[in-house]
């Protein structure tokens, strides 16, 4: 007996059905891999935006007469000397703000106490589960120090990698064109275009940590709260790491106006940090970055969400910078004519 063979349209549906289907599982897959590939990249891209930025000051020195290795020495530890600075500058804050800091820190357990009808530690230790809450405690508190000598070894590596992309990338950047078959010339324009932009990147989000700094202090002014200028330097500093720099700044403003202020202070303080972080901040970070990297905003605003898909905190830090170098990249190798 024949066997008859399916309807032309059944066909036809049976492997487009398959070809979505193999599309979907590839395009997972691509997804999937570039996510796992960035993680891993994640510090040397870092470092390398570091470098970008780094680059026209050991430029600079070099051409002031200072050896190679002197000039980059001084470019790879400059990172961590201002991280120093910046912990310094923090904790001879808070020790010079020592009593408006506690009377704050006060003025807050009083109002959760108020609002919780008990003291929180006093009700945690008279609970039955107080063992498991301190245990949970003490493996935050480990973890916390595990993730600080993570960063204290990751700022180690990236200077020294930094050390040597600064030393040694004149010869790597002559030994590329040698190798890539490109005209004469377009290999630096290439990575010089892309040290650009990153640079302009960096100046792009100093404007946005500004304009959040200024709005959320300006806040602190109205509402009379104390430790202005430590609102404003946590606030600056922690706008260069994507969403949980912006908790960790509204957290302790909050805590500031509930000490201060109370309930009241509290929720208005609230209101102006998430108003500048989600409105404000939504608004002009693609119109600054679009104009610092010469993208559309809309274009920065899809990247960036593409870019937070695949690679989470570090896609959304590297994902519009890396657009832009991908479309200057494509321009001059059309048009070789065009300037950085």
């Amino acid at each position: 007996m024949a066997v008859q063979s399916p309807p032309t349209w059944l066909a036809r549906l049976g492997r487009t059905g398959w070809l979505v289907t193999g599309v979907v599982v590839g395009v997972a897959a691509v997804i999937a891999g570039l996510g796992a590939v960035l993680a891993v990249l994640a510090p040397l891209l870092i470092t390398l935006v570091v470098a970008a930025a780094l680059q026209p000051l050991v430029q600079r020195l070099r051409r002031l007469g200072a050896p190679p290795a002197l000039a980059a020495l001084t470019g790879a530890l400059l990172v961590p000397a201002l991280l120093v600075v910046l912990a310094l500058l923090v904790v001879r804050t808070f020790a010079g703000m020592g009593e408006a800091w506690s009377d704050v820190l006060a003025g807050a357990g009083e109002q959760v106490h108020a609002a919780l009808g008990a003291d929180p530690l006093q009700t945690l230790l008279a609970s039955t589960q107080w063992r498991t809450a301190l245990l949970g405690v003490g493996s935050a508190v480990l973890s916390g120090t595990a993730l600080l000598a993570q960063a204290a070894i990751g700022v180690f590596m990236a200077a020294f990698v930094l050390f040597y992309l600064f030393k040694d990338g004149p010869a790597g950047v002559a030994y590329l064109e040698r190798r890539l078959p490109l005209r004469p010339g377009l290999t630096r324009q290439l990575l010089d275009g892309a040290a650009l932009r990153m640079r302009r990147y960096i100046v792009g989000t100093t404007v946005v940590a500004a304009m959040d700094t200024v709005a959320i202090a300006l806040g602190a002014v109205v509402l009379r709260l104390p430790l202005i200028g430590m609102i404003a330097l946590i606030t600056f500093v922690a706008a260069y790491v994507p969403y949980l720099g912006a908790w960790v700044s509204a957290v302790f403003a909050v805590v500031v106006a509930l000490g201060a202020g109370g309930p009241a202070a509290a929720a208005w303080m609230l209101v102006i940090v998430l108003v500048t972080q989600n409105i404000l901040e939504g608004v002009m970070r693609p119109f600054v970055f679009g104009r610092a990297l010469d993208l559309h905003p809309v274009a920065i605003l899809a990247v960036t969400v593409v870019g937070g898909a695949l690679a989470g905190l570090v896609g959304v830090l590297l994902a519009p910078p890396v657009a832009a170098i991908a479309v200057w990249w494509r321009q001059m190798l059309r048009d070789p004519s065009r300037t950085p």
